[in-house]
C-alpha cells in the first residue's frame, strides 16, 4: 500500500494469490460476444481460460507468517509462509508485464512452518529466519546454497538483531529460552548464551532498544513484559546472560508483540489477546533510569531536546493563542457594548425628533 495516497480503494501492487487474469480475459471475451449478440463463453475447470481459483506464478501455497523489508535494499522484502519457504519479493518488478519476475528467490531449507524473518541491519543480503522445525538458519540472499543452521529447543517465536552489536543474533522460543548467537562464528553452533527467560509463559516476542545500548525487552503469554540489560553478554571474556531489570503485568491479556518507539529511547509498546494496545513510559522507573540513562545515544539525546524545544514552542504558542483568544473575547464584549451605547443613543435621538400626529377627524364632524 502506498502510504501517501489518502484511502486509497486499491493496493499498489498484490505480490502473488490468485490468478484472476483467466477470468479477466474471459469477461472481457464475453463482453464482446455480449455486444455482438453471441452467446457467452462458461469458464470450464481447465483449459483456454486456465484453473478457477489458481496462483499467480511464484505465490506461497499456505499462509503468510513473516514479513522483513529490507532497509539496505529498500525495493526488496521477505516473507515466510507456512508452506515452509522463504520468499524475497522485487516490488518493482510488480507491474502488470513483469508480475512473474516479482519472486526473486524461494528458498526451502526449513521443514515446518516459517514463523520468523529478520535482514541483518547492515549486510543487506544476509536473512535470519527461524521455524517451527525447531531450527534458526542465515541464508545469503545471493545463493540458494549459502545456509547455515543451528538448532533451538522448541519452535522459534521470534528473532532480532543486536543494534549496537550487528553480529549478534537473538531468537526466543516457545518455551521461554532466549538463546544468542555470534554469526561470525555460527558454524560453531555454540551460542554466547541461552537461558529460560520465562519458564511459565513462553517467550513470544523479543526486541532490542534503537536508543539505548545493551537494553532488550521480552514479552510473553503470562501476560507481562521484561526488561533486560545485555551490555555485559556481547563482549570480553567473562560472557554472562542478560541481567533482568524490570517485569510488568500490562493487563493486556496473553502478549504476542512487543517494540520500542523508535523515536523515544523510554517507550515501548506490546499487545495480544486482549484487543487492545498497552504503552510503558519508562521515564516514571527511577531503578530502570538509574541503569540505562548514562546509555542514550546521542542521537537519541538530540530526538529528546528536539522534543523538549517541540514541547516548549508549542506550549509558547497555546499561550499565545490564549492570550488572542482572551483580548479577542475582550475586545468582542468591548464593541457589543459600544454598538448597544449607539443603538440606545439613536433610539433617544428618534423618539425627539418625532412630531406628534394630528387626530383624523371625522366627516361632518
Amino acid at each position: 500500500w502506498n502510504l501517501d495516497i489518502l484511502n486509497p480503494l486499491e493496493p499498489m501492487c498484490v505480490l502473488g494469490g490468485e490468478d484472476t487474469s483467466a477470468a479477466d480475459e474471459l469477461m472481457k471475451l464475453n463482453m464482446m460476444r455480449a455486444a455482438s449478440g453471441k452467446k457467452l463463453k462458461k469458464n470450464k475447470k481447465s483449459g483456454k481460460f486456465g484453473t478457477p481459483g489458481g496462483l499467480k506464478p511464484g505465490s506461497h501455497t499456505d499462509a503468510v507468517m513473516a514479513l522483513a523489508w529490507n532497509k539496505i535494499h529498500r525495493q526488496v522484502i521477505a516473507s515466510g509462509s507456512g508452506d515452509c519457504t522463504v520468499k524475497l519479493w522485487d516490488i518493482t518488478q510488480a507491474s502488470s508485464s513483469n508480475e512473474d519476475k516479482c519472486c526473486a528467490s524461494t528458498f526451502q531449507h526449513h521443514t515446518d512452518k516459517v514463523q520468523s524473518l529478520a535482514w541483518h541491519p547492515t549486510e543487506g543480503t544476509l536473512l535470519a529466519t527461524g521455524g517451527f522445525d525447531r531450527t534458526v538458519a542465515l541464508v545469503d540472499a545471493r545463493s540458494a546454497d549459502s545456509i547455515k543452521k543451528v538448532k533451538l529447543p522448541a519452535d522459534c517465536e521470534a528473532l532480532a538483531w543486536d543494534p549496537y552489536n550487528p553480529q549478534c543474533l537473538t531468537a526466543a522460543s516457545e518455551d521461554g529460552t532466549l538463546m544468542c548467537w555470534d554469526v561470525r562464528k555460527f558454524d560453531t553452533r555454540t551460542p554466547l548464551w541461552s537461558f529460560v527467560a520465562n519458564e511459565f509463559g513462553g517467550v513470544s516476542d523479543l526486541s532490542y532498544n534503537p536508543s539505548v545500548p545493551g537494553m532488550m525487552v521480552t514479552c510473553a503469554t503470562d501476560k507481562t513484559v521484561t526488561l533486560w540489560d545485555t551490555q555485559n553478554s556481547v563482549s570480553g571474556d567473562n560472557v554472562i546472560a542478560p541481567h533482568p531489570c524490570g517485569n510488568k503485568d500490562m493487563g493486556v491479556g496473553k502478549l504476542y508483540t512487543v517494540s520500542f518507539y523508535p523515536s523515544s529511547p523510554w517507550l515501548l509498546g506490546c499487545a495480544g489477546a486482549g484487543n487492545e494496545l498497552s504503552l510503558w513510559d519508562l521515564r516514571e522507573e527511577m531503578p530502570v533510569q538509574n541503569r540505562f540513562q548514562d546509555r542514550v545515544s546521542e542521537a537519541a539525546k538530540q530526538q529528546q531536546e528536539q522534543q523538549q524545544n517541540d514541547d516548549l514552542e508549542q506550549q509558547e504558542g497555546n499561550n499565545i493563542n490564549d492570550n488572542k483568544e482572551q483580548n479577542f473575547e475582550a475586545m468582542m464584549a468591548a464593541g457589543d457594548a459600544a454598538t448597544e451605547k449607539a443603538r440606545t443613543k439613536a433610539k433617544k435621538k428618534n423618539k425627539k425628533g418625532k412630531k406628534k400626529k394630528d387626530k383624523v377627524h371625522r366627516k361632518g364632524a
